[in-house]
């Protein structure tokens, strides 16, 4: 399949008329003389997605991802840029068909429409009043809010509220105490006020707590795995900050401490080969540690390998590891120095559009995702208080 991307300005920025007339224009550019025998050109829209980016790289990223969307996920895109350090200018707009095209017989199959809205300095304020006429009524809303440490935006709240699901991808915080606790708190919103998050980072953590939970399902290992002494978390550091915390490591930190319900202990968190924290599994003492490593082949901010360390007589270890060219995640059980039967998965490496269309499908809360966050959030600010 090839894409066909066919751009053209909007004169009346705030003219929703002007909006669906430009892209009723490109639609007949898209159609051509297709007769309607051979089944002419299919215009798709099975959901509005909202996409917020404050940064011109960002934008052109995100327009792309969303050109790849376009082929699994058609839908009537509405991609706001938001310059607030910029020289204050009036929202400029333009409009774009996506079109899928048969390379052979170059037919023109599908075709999907975004709309692209920037905005600078004191005119940000005015990208929702703008954005919300445009979506399409009867769809499932989506808001991709790809400014994370920014949640109390004043453009968060208009569109978070027109929105049926917000996603974010929390690779991008940089700030892990404030984005966790201001995430944290977000998903605590009850009411009209609450909306249901999807996380595209913790998507990408789906095979590892798979792997993990398959421990669990072994039944001579349970009595093994409840007796924990200590959990190892390695990853490498985020891009940029070599020195940060990986939200992915975090996240998987918080799903475990979530789901086994560990207690952590309050001034607990201290630095020394790693961040540690003391935790109580049913009573029981327990070691958490999340350890920065070296991986040429492994993306900054991804998981390197989890251990689970379990004492007793016999005395066990289990881990997931992600091989060293980083293609494939590998499982290991040692128990009393015998291995058992391992796993090996390939590493499933989905663009983001690929993860986006994956959230798209979901409507309904994800409570092992908030758990994990809370959680999450709780330990980070152990740290911050030592």
């Amino acid at each position: 399949m090839e894409i066909v991307d066919q751009r053209i300005q909007v004169p009346q920025s705030l003219d929703v008329e002007a909006v669906e007339r430009a892209l009723a224009e490109l639609w007949q550019q898209t159609a051509g003389d297709e007769e309607a025998e051979d089944g002419g050109t299919l215009r798709a829209r099975v959901a509005d997605l909202m996409v917020f980016v404050t940064s011109d790289a960002t934008l052109t990223e995100t327009r792309a991802s969303v050109r790849d969307l376009a082929l699994v996920h058609p839908c009537r895109a509405l991609v706001m840029l938001a310059d607030r350090d910029g020289e204050s200018s009036d929202i400029e707009m333009s409009v774009s068909t996506f079109s899928q095209r048969q390379r052979l017989s170059k037919k023109v199959q599908l075709s999907c429409e975004e709309v692209t809205l920037v905005a600078r300095g004191g005119f940000t304020s005015e990208l929702p009043s703008a954005v919300i006429p445009l979506l399409v009524p009867d769809l499932p809303i989506f808001l991709w809010w790809r400014d994370l440490e920014r949640l109390e935006d004043q453009c968060f709240q208009p569109l978070a509220h027109a929105a049926d699901r917000l996603v974010i991808d929390s690779v991008d915080l940089k700030e892990l105490g404030f984005g966790l606790e201001a995430l944290s708190q977000l998903l605590d919103r009850q009411g009209r006020e609450a909306i249901a998050v999807s996380d595209i980072n913790w998507a990408r953590l789906t095979s590892w707590r798979a792997l993990l939970a398959n421990f669990y399902d072994v039944a001579e290992y349970r009595s093994l795995l409840s007796n924990l002494e200590e959990v190892r978390i390695e990853y490498v550091a985020p891009e940029g900050n070599a020195s940060s915390l990986a939200p992915q490591g975090l996240l998987i930190a918080g799903w475990l401490a979530s789901r086994l319900r560990w207690d952590v202990e309050p001034n607990s968190a201290e630095h020394g080969e790693g961040l540690a924290f003391n935790c109580r599994q049913n009573g029981k003492k327990l070691r958490l540690l999340l350890k920065r490593v070296e991986g040429a082949e492994i993306k900054p901010g991804r998981l390197s390998k989890i251990e689970l360390f379990a004492g007793g007589s016999d005395g066990a270890s289990f881990v997931v590891t992600r091989t060293d060219d980083g293609l494939h995640l590998e499982t290991q059980g040692t128990i009393g120095g015998l291995s058992c039967p391992g796993r090996t998965l390939p590493v499933r490496n989905r663009s983001t559009a690929e993860l986006l269309a994956r959230e798209m499908e979901i409507l309904a809360k994800d409570i092992p995702y908030e758990d994990a966050v809370r959680q999450a959030a709780r330990m980070i600010d152990l740290v911050d208080k030592r």
